[in-house]
């Protein structure tokens, strides 16, 4: 008995054989491909796993974090490097000299030349500090420094101050004085009381009679229990 391949023709056969060639490079084809994908894809996976977040939504979400912030802290003005100073008085070379910040009197003085011979530096405190724009005054030996004089001045008296004719009337009269006597001119003599007022109370006087009392006053125009009570020191009823 003849097999199957046997009765195929020759044609037949090499058909056969081109098949059974095609069918097999088809199978390692598709072999080759699906060996190469599954080989990608678990790494594909690792490396989405490892790059995706769970969150959990039952919890709550974490408060941003605090920014720090350092505190300014205020500018102050730079301390000054030099002060200028007027030295003046028993020195060499008297004059306006500058001299570095934190500098005292004692290199204000050596910076106008020194002391002279005569310099009463007794009187003044050589370590004092030395402020911007201040007078160093030297005094001489027996001079009175400047501060001292003016201290040892008497203050004016009022009776030195007193140069108006009006301030001459009122040293002259003698108070209290009575007020259905006086005179206009006495009367301008009283503090606080003018030409205008005193012949108000002159006419009032006039017109009325004389006072009864000091308190008749307020039936003047122009004092009230204010001005009464200044006038009180210097006038009478008599």
């Amino acid at each position: 008995m003849y097999t199957a391949w046997e009765k195929l023709t020759p044609r037949e056969r090499l058909r056969l054989a081109i098949l059974y060639l095609a069918s097999i490079t088809l199978a390692w084809l598709l072999g080759f491909g699906w060996g190469r994908h599954a080989v990608s894809v678990p790494q594909d996976n690792q490396t989405a796993a490892s790059t995706t977040e769970v969150v959990d939504l039952t919890q709550p979400s974490p408060a941003p974090e605090a920014v720090q912030t350092t505190p300014t802290e205020p500018t102050t003005p730079p301390p000054a490097e030099e002060v200028v100073v007027h030295v003046s008085g028993a020195v060499k070379q008297a004059g306006v000299y500058r001299l570095a910040a934190g500098s005292r009197v004692a290199d204000a003085i050596e910076q106008a030349g020194g002391a002279t011979a005569n310099a009463d530096l007794e009187s003044l405190n050589l370590a004092e500090p030395l402020t911007d724009g201040q007078k160093v005054h030297v005094p001489r030996k027996g001079e009175t420094p400047p501060l001292a004089a003016a201290a040892t001045m008497a203050p004016p008296t009022p009776r030195t101050m007193q140069t108006s004719p009006r301030a001459t009337a009122r040293a002259s009269v003698q108070f209290p004085i009575d007020l259905n006597r006086a005179t206009a001119e006495q009367l301008e003599a009283i503090p606080g009381v003018g030409p205008v007022l005193a012949q108000r109370i002159i006419e009032y006087r006039q017109a009325n009679g004389r006072f009864n009392s000091v308190d008749e006053l307020l039936e003047v125009r122009g004092i009230g229990p204010k001005r009464l009570e200044q006038l009180r020191a210097y006038v009478v009823v008599r």
